[in-house]
């Protein structure tokens, strides 16, 4: 689901490895099934609004020669 979301954005998605605080994200889950929660309504209670905190997903390439 994340990944077929991306490759509107790169054609070279399926290329990536993604992972959030060093584990791998499962791709057949959401975002949120994966633990990546949005707290911005929290964050806002606590004055802290805009887009400061947002949580960091990092996308390691893995050279595996596809072609979009």
């Amino acid at each position: 689901m994340i990944r077929q979301r991306y490759l509107r954005f790169n054609g070279h998605a399926m290329s990536y490895t993604w992972k959030r605080l060093g584990t791998p994200l499962d791709m057949t889950k959401t975002l949120q099934d994966n633990g990546v929660e949005d707290d911005a309504a929290e964050l806002r209670s606590l004055g802290l609004a805009g887009n400061s905190y947002l949580p960091t997903i990092h996308l390691y390439f893995n050279d595996d020669l596809t072609v979009a």
